[in-house]
């Protein structure tokens, strides 16, 4: 369940940017936190979600005023890109992520976090940037060099990914989530009530949930899902449907 907290400061957020005419914006948020924003109609025309690249799960909502479009729109002056280096170890996310926050910085000033090799790239907020820049000097018993970098030249972050297209009963959760994970009706109706199933990004416990196209829902252990298409029926009268499944 969304903090009523959280959804009346960005309210508040919404409102300073139509009256001051100025972009206004929150912390990075959470995948759950976004769609709770892009439910609510009276924030759509304003709302522009980024992360500072493509695909980032990570993101800052911020509020446009009329005269600036999304394609209009820099993030480089509220989003900060590094590119952090250890000659002689290969950091892994929870690496970077618990020496950032070891430097007293809270999470929800760092977005996403991509490593490779001896290399991590990682977004943050400004406000924390110097700081990072001037403390972040060891991960672990290892020397790292942290430069900042363009938003563009940070690499997109490599996603597995699978389309599966079958047929379905219904557009029920347990049948859509079955099929997409190889599971028997009987027991993804229980994944379900056991807590075990999120739909957009909220624990749902409702086997004969009803999805749309663009619905995100995850198995805990299992995976992510989103319904991208649905199609016309089978000679059966099924539902032919398609997702994409992320690993």
């Amino acid at each position: 369940m969304t903090d009523l907290a959280f959804l009346r400061r960005a309210d508040d957020l919404h409102r300073r940017s139509g009256e001051q005419s100025c972009v206004t914006h929150t912390a990075f948020l959470t995948p759950a936190e976004q769609h709770a924003l892009e439910t609510r109609p009276h924030l759509r025309s304003a709302l522009l979600l980024h992360g500072g690249g493509p695909d980032t799960e990570r993101r800052v909502a911020f509020f446009l005023p009329d005269y600036l479009t999304p394609e209009a729109f820099d993030p480089e002056d509220h989003i900060t890109a590094f590119r952090l280096t250890s000659r002689f170890a290969a950091p892994g996310h929870r690496d970077v992520l618990g020496s950032l926050l070891a430097l007293g910085i809270e999470r929800w000033t760092v977005g996403d976090i991509y490593t490779q090799g001896e290399s991590a790239w990682f977004f943050c907020l400004p406000t924390v940037a110097e700081h990072i820049q001037r403390e972040l000097t060891h991960i672990g018993r290892n020397g790292v060099q942290v430069i900042p970098l363009p938003l563009a030249d940070v690499p997109a972050p490599t996603r597995e990914r699978e389309e599966q297209s079958f047929t379905v009963s219904s557009l029920r959760l347990d049948a859509i989530l079955a099929g997409t994970f190889n599971l028997s009706r009987g027991v993804a109706a229980e994944q379900i009530e056991s807590g075990l199933v999120s739909l957009n990004y909220t624990i749902c416990q409702k086997p004969a949930a009803e999805l749309d196209v663009g619905d995100v829902f995850s198995l805990r252990g299992g995976g992510k899902a989103t319904l991208v298409e649905i199609g016309g029926k089978s000679r059966k009268d099924r539902t032919r449907i398609r997702v994409e499944k992320y690993r």
